[in-house]
């Protein structure tokens, strides 16, 4: 059997593509377990099929709406000032 049309067939399903939670880690350069803790907390949706965990595209694209409205919390403008080592005069 041609190897496309079970990849194809594997991934595509009535509710569009499906990712998991391995692949969204890849997109969004996080670790998995980021990924499952999304899951877990309630901020990306993700289907359950037995044991497996899949991420529809279109509940990606939404979390990923949601990321673009909320800084990272490494982002500069808010991050916490560096601690001041000890025995360094403080301004």
């Amino acid at each position: 059997m041609d190897q496309s049309v079970i990849r194809s067939a594997a991934t595509e399903s009535p509710m569009g593509q499906l990712y998991t939670v391995e692949e969204v880690a890849r997109f969004l350069r996080v670790s998995p377990r980021a990924v499952q803790v999304w899951i877990r907390d309630g901020m990306l949706t993700a289907v359950r099929y037995g044991r497996l965990l899949r991420i529809r595209q279109a509940d990606l694209v939404a979390f990923g709406e949601v990321l673009a409205r909320h800084p990272h919390p490494t982002d500069t403008a808010t991050a916490s000032p560096a601690p001041v080592p000890a025995g360094a005069a403080q301004e």
